[in-house]
Formats: structure tokens, C-alpha cells, sequence
């Protein structure tokens, strides 16, 4: 299936957010959400501190979910890198990309800050402002066919103009290759919007619902507060 270009779609994070209204939904593990969906915890992988082998999302959100994989054409399934996220898990990201920036020579702080901003949300306890991840509205995933995980252009986490979602939709004279990353990301970011969520524009594998981002993209009010801690009761 051929779809659409992907839409110039620009959140400002300096916009009015209308407060966050808790709906209290509880967030459930994606390992056995569905078939169509697996979970590749690439944090654990990476060996940060506080992180766990299972992805989580609000239910809501995982509902939707399981919605956007069951679109995908027969023989993919969606990868899930990561899910909610903790404060701690949260800083040691914030604090890792801090370390990154420096040892590439970067010296202004307030340049340190900005260059952060846009890749990694600057960890939070507020749970009225909470950062996307620790909201449990957040997911980051690609998609996987049978030769492996499809071809997105760059890897996750890839903090370089490569990574923005529309970058391969502008380019002039674009390769084979180009071609089919641009048709890889239009497909995720097809199937995961028409299933509710929206797509952050500097990282192609990165998508909310519920969150304060989603609420200014749709004009709608958020739903999910911040959960700092994992415990029996959030999940179900």
C-alpha cells in the first residue's frame, strides 16, 4: 500500500498545554498485548539503571496500540523499544546525553540545554508536567518484517537531523534506498496516527497519546499525569 506524504507537524512545547485532567487508567505490560506487537527493551539492553526487560503504556494507550499493529500489512509486527519510563531512568538518559555533548567539545550550557531539549525531555517529579515516557502515553518502536527490522534510516535513539521523521520527504533527489525508508517511516507514522496517537517531528520512532504534547497537536485536554514509580496498583 502506498501512503501519503508525511505532514509538517509543529509542537510548540512553549504553547499553552491545558492542565492535565488524570483519567487514572492503569498501564498494562505490551509483551502479551498482542501478537502483531513485541517488546525489545533497548535501555535494558544498554544496561541503564532502573530499567526492566517489559515496556508498559497507559491503557488507553496500549490500546491503541494493538489497533496500529493489526493495520500493519500481513507479515509485520511493531517493535517496541521503550514505554514509560521512570524519573530514574529518565535522568540517567538526560545525564548520558549530557556527558555525549561534552565529550564532543560543547561548552555553552545554555547551548548544552537547548541541543538536550530536543531529544530528551529534561527529567521531572511534577506529575502535572511529567516528561511524555514517565506519563505512560509515550512508546518508541519500529517495525519488523520477516527479513528483520525494517530499514528506518537511522538506529534508534540517533540524535542527528537523520532521525527527524520528515527528513526523507525532502529530499531533492532522492536514491532507491532513500525511497524506501521514506516508505518504511510513512507507513509507521500512518498506522500509528489514524490509530490516535501523534508523532513527535524530531525522532521517526516516537509517538504519544494522552500526553501534554498530544493534547496541543489535537486541541484536546491530557489525560495522563505522571507516574514516578512502578508499583501493583498502576498496573493491570
Amino acid at each position: 500500500m502506498n501512503y501519503p506524504r508525511i505532514p509538517a507537524i509543529h509542537d510548540d512545547r512553549t504553547a499553552f498545554t491545558p492542565p492535565v485532567i488524570e483519567c487514572g487508567e492503569a498501564m498494562v505490560p505490551l509483551s502479551t498485548l498482542s501478537p502483531r506487537i513485541t517488546v525489545y527493551p533497548a535501555y535494558y539492553h544498554l544496561g541503564y539503571a532502573g530499567t526492566q526487560t517489559e515496556a508498559y503504556l497507559r491503557k488507553g494507550a496500549a490500546d491503541r496500540l494493538a489497533l496500529a499493529a493489526e493495520r500493519l500489512p500481513d507479515g509485520l509486527q511493531l517493535v517496541v523499544f521503550d514505554g514509560w519510563r521512570s524519573y530514574e531512568v529518565q535522568a540517567s538518559l538526560y545525564e548520558g546525553f549530557r556527558q555525549d555533548l561534552l565529550s564532543q567539545g560543547w561548552t555553552d550550557e545554555e547551548a548544552i540545554t537547548r541541543e538536550l531539549s530536543k531529544f530528551v525531555a529534561k527529567p521531572t517529579t511534577d506529575i502535572q508536567i511529567p516528561s511524555p515516557h514517565l506519563s505512560g502515553g509515550a512508546v518508541d518502536l519500529t517495525i519488523a518484517g520477516p527479513g528483520g527490522w525494517l530499514d528506518m534510516g537511522t538506529d534508534f535513539d540517533d540524535f542527528t537531523e537523520l532521525a527527524m521523521t520528515r527528513h526523507f520527504e525532502e529530499l531533492a533527489e532522492p536514491t532507491e534506498k532513500d525511497l524506501e525508508i521514506q516508505s518504511n517511516r510513512r507507513l509507521l507514522y500512518h498506522v500509528m496516527i489514524s490509530a490516535g496517537f501523534t508523532n513527535y517531528s524530531h525522532e521517526w520512532w516516537h509517538y504519544e497519546y494522552g500526553t501534554r504534547s498530544w493534547a496541543r497537536q489535537t486541541n484536546s485536554q491530557p489525560i495522563y499525569g505522571g507516574i514516578l514509580e512502578m508499583n501493583e496498583k498502576i498496573v493491570e
